[in-house]
């Protein structure tokens, strides 16, 4: 009897596209985990950008807010601060407190006599019981598509910017803010009754609370979302819509003011 054998030397032309084939979906499979990965990564990154942005923020606002109508001197008749919040003209030259149009960010002027003799911008104050106005808002002066909260100190005594400074950003990717005003009542123990825009503000002096509402984004140009339409309700303002590739939140808290000073018809404290 004759034996006949066959020794397979390689792979067959079928066994080596099989081979191709496994090797391409195994590719094409870390592929998809890397890029699935990448992701992950840019959408946490992003949004941990958006929360560190919001905090900061709020922070800012929240500290000069509750610190609104501060008065270093005893008397509180030496310095005027009766008001808590300026609202002087409006103007390249003139800070105030305002609402917006429509959807169109609202801007804060905080006064106070501040006890570290330094502005929102850490500019020295010119001198002691010098009553200033830091004034919060929004603003892309570079149309580079990130908006910013900046803030300017503004010195009533001489009608001038602190120091002649420039206004400088403070968190970016701030992309509108929206305020409201608490109003007191005397004959309610003082409780907040109401909250209302600056415009229908009448006695600042009464105000004793104020609603905050921002929308952020990253701080930076491009989104790395999907392009969608969304919209974005902040307190009174009209819905705001976006349609970019741009992730945001919208931040908001409400802020007791301590150095409240309620006044009668007579001049009463």
């Amino acid at each position: 009897m004759i034996s006949l054998s066959y020794h397979q030397k390689g792979l067959s032309l079928i066994e080596l596209l099989i081979a191709m084939l496994l090797g391409l979906m195994l590719t094409a499979g870390a592929l998809q985990m890397m890029l699935s990965s990448q992701q992950i990564y840019q959408a946490t990154d992003t949004l941990s950008r958006i929360q560190e942005n919001g905090r900061f923020a709020l922070n800012f606002l929240s500290k000069d807010i509750r610190m609104a109508g501060y008065n270093t001197d005893e008397d509180p008749s030496e310095i005027a601060i009766g008001k808590i919040f300026w609202d002087g003209a409006c103007g390249a030259s003139n800070p105030c407190t305002t609402n917006g149009a429509g959807s169109d960010s609202d801007q804060i002027g905080i006064l106070m006599d501040p006890s570290n003799d330094l502005d929102c911008q850490g500019n020295a104050v010119a001198s002691e019981n010098t009553v200033i106005a830091n004034v919060y808002y929004i603003d892309d002066p570079e149309n580079d598509q990130i908006s910013s909260l900046y803030c300017h100190g503004y010195d009533l005594s001489t009608n001038t910017w602190v120091n002649n400074s420039t206004a400088q950003p403070l968190v970016d990717g701030v992309e509108n803010m929206q305020l409201l005003y608490g109003i007191t009542s005397p004959t309610a123990n003082n409780m907040i009754t109401s909250y209302i825009s600056a415009d229908d503000v009448i006695d600042w002096g009464q105000i004793g609370a104020v609603r905050v509402s921002l929308l952020l984004n990253n701080g930076q140009a491009a989104g790395n979302s999907n392009n969608q339409v969304r919209n974005f309700n902040l307190l009174d303002a009209d819905p705001i819509m976006a349609t970019d590739t741009h992730n945001r939140q919208v931040f908001a808290t409400t802020i007791t003011i301590n150095n409240i000073i309620y006044q009668s018809e007579e001049g009463n404290l």
